[in-house]
């Protein structure tokens, strides 16, 4: 059984690894929370941040600054951009009000063109 797990690990060069063993093999995904990520945020003063922390923050910062939803996808390894959407992006608040401040904007100037002629007085 262990030998048909180990042909299922993907091979990473010691390299490509930001935590990795002394002999240069990937640490458990749940050990780098406990030894080093669950730490910092304690020093910080920070709930502790998980994975899905991360996932969710990567998509989200990624959905905000205009990156494709099938670019972030693919580099989040979904095969449907409804996963990184639904699950994963969630709105910054900021956005919302910028979003809200772009859209109100362009109607004002929609709704209230000068007539030929006329000028604005504020």
């Amino acid at each position: 059984m262990l030998e048909e797990w180990k042909g299922h690990v993907k091979r990473t060069e010691p390299e490509a690894l930001v935590f990795s063993t002394w002999s240069g093999k990937p640490i458990s995904p749940n050990n780098v929370l406990r030894r080093w990520i669950f730490p910092a945020c304690a020093q910080l003063t920070l709930p502790n941040a998980t994975w899905l922390t991360f996932r969710r923050t990567y998509s989200s910062w990624a959905h905000d600054k205009g990156v494709p939803a099938k670019v972030v996808a693919g580099l989040m390894g979904h095969a449907k951009v409804d996963t990184t959407l639904n699950v994963y992006t969630q709105v910054i608040e900021d956005s919302v009000r910028a979003a809200a401040q772009r859209v109100g904007g362009e109607l004002f100037t929609i709704v209230h063109k000068p007539e030929k002629g006329a000028e604005l007085t504020h």
